[in-house]
């Protein structure tokens, strides 16, 4: 019986610090952070690629942009080059929300369109530094 209950002890134990391990922590960013994002679309199995790859891209941020609950900064969506495209989120993300966004955005949730995430950079004008990832 003491043999059990010291078990039980240990595995409590146990779950409690995996618990607290794997539990995510939301951590503000700074008034005025931002992240800015860039990334290469390539489409597959389409006649004009190029004609629907900046819709099919947009589409997938958008999406993604809910997963991190931020908002892509009006006018800030541009193409830099061929099948490049470039864009902001307001507020900045921290690092959990940054792998968050890579993964959503790598992922192949958009049929025949495949996402290379080249840039993801939240930069806090309050620190005057930026959180670089990748």
């Amino acid at each position: 019986m003491l043999l059990w209950l010291g078990l039980a002890a240990v595995v409590t134990v146990g779950l409690l610090l995996l618990r607290a391990e794997l539990m995510t922590v939301d951590l503000d960013e700074a008034e005025g952070s931002f992240t800015d994002v860039v990334v290469a679309a390539q489409v597959t199995q389409e006649d004009d690629p190029a004609a629907v790859r900046e819709e099919m891209t947009r589409g997938l941020v958008s999406t993604c942009r809910l997963l991190v609950n931020a908002d892509v900064v009006a006018e800030s969506f541009r193409t830099v080059a061929d099948g490049v495209f470039a864009f902001r989120l307001r507020p900045g993300l921290d690092e959990f929300e940054r792998r968050e966004l890579r993964g959503c955005l790598s992922d192949t949730r958009v049929q025949h369109l495949l996402v290379d995430v080249r840039h993801l950079e939240t930069v806090t004008p309050a620190a005057g530094a930026g959180s670089r990832d990748g």
